[in-house]
């Protein structure tokens, strides 16, 4: 080729990569002039804070009654505030029961309406009891760091922030058409987004991917649908009536807007100190051990527990919750406390998330993973999914899983030790529920169904799933003398009669 035809070559794909840019940016424009997000020929954006509410439906994420339903749902009220200069939000929702027969976990059913506050500003999060709580008397906030980067992006992909962002994107955000609509990508911390744009040139639907212990790559996506100036006093400023957002291919937000509120000056985020404090200090994985009878120990230190029963070849562990950092500290305590023996299976008390992200590391360490029958081809499934963004102990070295299952009743037994799992009928919690008990120590296994209230607190209302606990106990004539729940404190049986209102 000579160096004429290089020459027109080049100055061919810079000229292309020039008007790609400008058709980037006449698109962006396009959808901020939609929205009425800038002002004037000089292109002023005078969106910095925004709020708005709404009514409508949350649902608990990986916390469906079987597995693969829809996540279960709560009736909602919603306000959220927003500040992109921070960046900061706010989002401050009443959570109460949906209609009809209420099964599924994430605290279903409510006792009463319970209101949650959840912020982020910066990189701090935090939980209030009110807005602004922290700086006064009688208020808490409760740092909660692992969300920090979930939250800002929830508020970089709201129909304002994403356009901000992919504005900021520069170069590095990329148009394409779909289906007749314009499509921009572009890179934002640790994901890719993908915004879509309607025929009117408003934000139709936002897609990112983020890594989930049970599902790997996972999804989420935001459609936004029947724009609308909702503010109390008219701006032009046009935000989306209708809001639904997607995890794992089901609802987690189905919202309708009622009001807006641009550029309300007295949204501040002022980030309380022992919030601050507990960013600088995160605290440490551990796992505490506490024998409960021999060759039974309870493996607590955090939010979810283990118990670990010891056999004459082998040990069984209960549960192996919440994601790798977790489950693989659970099994290295349970090799330094019981050396020379491994753990050869691994019970998996139900399908909800929080106690299922835990166990592709066991199937990594060449445990056999023994979970109720129904569980089996879903769990099947989601361990066949990609674990590209954040590869976990499994995706870095694949092992088929091995998966053992309960029907109604299974034994574990060498002759001299036993484990005995039940499948739990009745439960609204999860129709996958298993219970296990040590008949040899007397000792219940069980998660979710009794969860014991801290030591010398008032009794509270009868909850269902204690009953339906007891009634298990009762019909399988389980000699149980004490509980080790998975959540909580050890326990004997007489807590679970006084829940039930017996002295």
């Amino acid at each position: 080729m000579n160096r004429h035809l290089l020459g027109t070559v080049a100055a061919a794909v810079v000229l292309g990569q020039s008007l790609c840019a400008q058709d980037v940016a006449a698109t962006l424009k396009a959808a901020e002039y939609a929205l009425g997000m800038v002002r004037g020929p000089q292109r002023i954006d005078p969106i910095n804070t925004f709020e708005y509410w709404g009514t409508g439906s949350t649902h608990a994420f990986g916390q469906a009654y079987r597995p693969g339903m829809p996540w279960p749902a709560f009736k909602v009220t919603y306000h959220a505030s927003l500040s992109y200069a921070v960046p900061a939000m706010r989002v401050d929702v009443t959570r109460s029961n949906p209609e009809g027969l209420v099964q599924g976990g994430g605290g279903l059913p409510l006792a009463a309406p319970q209101r949650q506050i959840q912020v982020v500003s910066g990189g701090f999060a935090w939980n209030e009891s009110t807005p602004g709580a922290g700086f006064s008397p009688g208020t808490t906030a409760t740092p909660a760091p692992g969300t920090a980067n979930d939250r800002l992006l929830q508020l970089w992909t709201t129909p304002f922030g994403v356009l901000k962002m992919a504005v900021e994107a520069g170069a590095k955000a990329k148009l394409a058409v779909e289906g007749g609509l314009n499509t921009i990508t572009f890179p934002f911390s640790d994901a890719t987004v993908k915004m879509t744009l309607n025929a009117k040139q408003q934000v139709e639907r936002v897609e990112t991917r983020s890594d989930n212990p049970v599902l790997g790559d996972t999804v989420t996506e935001t459609t936004y649908s029947d724009y609308k100036d909702l503010g109390e006093i008219p701006s032009d400023v046009l935000f989306p009536s209708h809001i639904l957002e997607k995890q794992g291919g089901f609802p987690v937000l189905d919202l309708t807007v009622t009001k807006t509120d641009p550029n309300n000056p007295y949204v501040v985020f002022p980030v309380p100190d022992n919030v601050e404090h507990a960013a600088q200090t995160p605290a440490p994985v551990k796992v505490d051990v506490q024998k409960v009878a021999a060759g039974v120990w309870y493996l607590t230190g955090g939010s979810h527990h283990s118990v670990a029963v010891e056999f004459k070849n082998y040990m069984v562990l209960v549960e192996c919750p919440l994601n790798d950092e977790r489950a693989l500290m659970v099994l290295d305590t349970v090799k330094k406390t019981i050396p020379n023996k491994p753990v050869r299976y691994v019970v998996n008390t139900h399908h909800h998330f929080d106690h299922l992200g835990g166990l592709r590391a066991c199937v990594a360490q060449g445990a056999t993973i023994i979970t109720q029958a129904e569980n089996r081809p879903y769990y099947e499934t989601v361990w066949a999914q990609p674990h590209t963004l954040n590869p976990d102990r499994l995706a870095k070295s694949p092992s088929k899983p091995v998966i053992e299952t309960v029907t109604d009743k299974r034994v574990l037994t060498d002759g001299t030790q036993s484990l005995e799992l039940y499948h739990l009928q009745g439960s609204n919690h999860a129709g996958t529920m298993l219970i296990a008990y040590v008949p040899k120590a007397k000792v219940l296994i069980e998660a979710d169904v009794f969860n014991p209230a801290p030591a010398n607190a008032p009794p509270g209302p009868v909850v269902q799933e204690n009953v339906n606990l007891y009634e298990n106990l009762k019909r399988l004539n389980l000699d149980v003398q004490q509980i080790t729940p998975l959540h909580g404190r050890m326990v004997s049986i007489a807590d679970l009669h006084r829940a039930l209102g017996e002295k």
